[in-house]
Parts: structure tokens; C-alpha cells; sequence
């Protein structure tokens, strides 16, 4: 549910950067950084409130054919402040209008995180000759309240209800502009939405010892790997992975699953 806190190409400017830059995107300062100068073009959206730090514990070891992108949308990070409520809609213009300024001019592949993921849906779709893969871990799901009301038929709604109204309140004490966005509940785009590319998705499904909430019970983690697996199957080229030793965090718990997957993500999207 909601996180723990919360090639024509210029390859000469990626050589240029050793540590995070900034830029001015949509009247916002993002920074960012560029790793790496091989061919393979990815980029990574983080989980809400992560900012970029949110890919620390993998940003050493992703392969040497690849130029990494990696950067915090506003308000997170070292990013320029945001005012009011944003949607994923408004971090897809800076994701397109960041990317414009990198001057990549070559599908990329996507990978995202938590919340992170439905921005890289949404802009899979607004440009879909631009995403050549998509690398979801543990993504934003609508259907995480519906796990809890399916296990809670009498105070299930209640109970998202209480979280939803702390989540806002703690997001208005912390100027955080997604909130809303992260507690809209429509359904995902999904396969029919984004065009057929290869989509790997990787879900957190660890079982807890003495789970202190109703969705890290057994039977709330299997249904969370379901409807994951669910969404992804639905694409001709969509493959879901149980990350069975990881809760949300997977590229923390398990990085050396989400490097494997990636490689062969990548690897099937050279083959497409």
C-alpha cells in the first residue's frame, strides 16, 4: 500500500557526469544523474518520497552496456519544492520534457518502483514509440484496498478509509503532492492501454512472522502476487516474478533478483 515513508544519442554528455546535476524542467529544478555511456538507454522511477536515493542499493551493479538515468521528481530529493496536488500525469511532462533535454532520441527502457510505476504506465502510453521495455517492482496496484475489504468484509472500508485520512494529513505536514494521486483507486492501465512491449513485473510476496498488519498476512500476500501477476500476464510479452524473500522494497531485499530480471528484460527487448 503506501511506502515506508513514506542511437542518435549524445553519448559525450553522459561520459561528462560523474555525480547528480540538475535542470530546469517545467519551471522545477530536478536532479538527476547519468551513469554509464552503453548502448542500452534505461531509466529509473522511484517509489514515492525515495527520490533517486530510492535506487542506491542497485545504481553500482547495473551492467556496463547500459547509460542509467536516475532522478527525483519534484518535492523529493534535492528537487525543487512542489505546491498542491500533482498528479501522474503532471510528473509524465517532466518525465518527457527531462528526457527532451537529455536529448534522447532512442526508445529507452523504463523501471520503476511503487508509485513510480504508475507514472511509467501513463507515459507509456503518451509515448508509446518511445518505451522499448518496461521493468515494474512491486508497482502501485488499485486492488491493494480490495485485499483488505475481501479479508475484512465488516470493517475493511473503514479501515482503508482511517489510512487513507492519515496518509493525506501526514502528506499536508510533509508537503507532499501525491497523496491524492497515490489513494485514486482507478484501474491500472493496462495491456490494450500501452502498446506490446516486453513488461516484466516483479511482486513483494515475503511472508511475515507475526504480521503486525491485516495485508502482511499469508493469505493478503497472496492475493497482493495474484493480482500483480495478473495485470502482467495479460500482455503477450508480460512475465511475473514472486520475489518470495522481499516485502515492498524488493531492489533492497533482493537486488540481485532485480539485476537479474533487468538483464534479461533487457535482453529480450533486443530481441523484439
Amino acid at each position: 500500500m503506501f511506502p515506508k515513508v513514506l542511437l542518435p544519442i549524445s553519448l559525450s554528455i553522459f561520459c561528462t557526469f560523474a555525480s547528480a546535476q540538475s535542470l530546469l524542467v517545467n519551471q522545477a529544478e530536478l536532479e538527476y544523474e547519468i551513469k554509464g555511456n552503453g548502448e542500452n538507454i534505461v531509466l529509473f522511477e522511484a517509489g514515492a518520497i525515495s527520490g533517486m536515493s530510492g535506487w542506491d542499493s542497485i545504481w553500482e551493479e547495473l551492467p556496463k552496456n547500459t547509460t542509467a538515468i536516475r532522478y527525483s521528481r519534484r518535492g523529493e530529493g534535492k528537487s525543487s519544492s512542489c505546491v498542491g496536488d500533482l498528479t501522474s500525469s503532471d510528473y509524465v511532462k517532466d518525465v518527457e520534457e527531462l528526457m527532451q533535454q537529455l536529448k534522447i532520441n532512442k526508445p529507452f527502457i523504463y523501471v520503476s518502483h511503487s508509485y513510480g510505476g504508475k507514472i511509467a504506465r501513463e507515459f507509456a502510453v503518451r509515448n508509446p514509440n518511445k518505451v522499448s521495455a518496461m521493468l515494474f517492482i512491486d508497482p502501485i496496484n488499485p486492488r491493494d484496498i480490495e485485499i483488505i475489504e475481501q479479508l475484512d468484509p465488516i470493517g475493511g472500508k473503514e479501515s482503508n478509509e482511517k489510512l487513507k485520512q492519515s496518509d493525506i494529513k501526514m502528506g499536508k505536514e510533509n508537503s507532499w503532492c501525491l497523496i491524492n494521486d497515490i489513494w485514486d483507486k482507478k484501474p491500472s492501465l493496462a495491456y490494450g492501454d500501452i502498446k506490446n512491449i516486453p513488461i516484466t513485473l516483479i511482486a513483494g510476496v515475503k511472508k511475515f512472522i507475526n504480521p503486525e498488519r491485516l495485508f502482511d498476512t499469508d493469505k493478503a500476500r497472496e492475493l497482493w502476487g495474484t493480482y500483480q501477476a495478473e495485470w502482467v500476464l495479460k500482455f503477450p510479452k508480460g512475465e511475473a516474478v514472486m520475489a518470495t524473500q522481499s516485502g515492498h522494497f524488493v531492489q533492497d531485499d533482493q537486488p540481485e533478483l532485480v539485476i537479474s530480471e533487468f538483464k534479461k528484460l533487457m535482453l529480450r527487448a533486443s530481441e523484439s
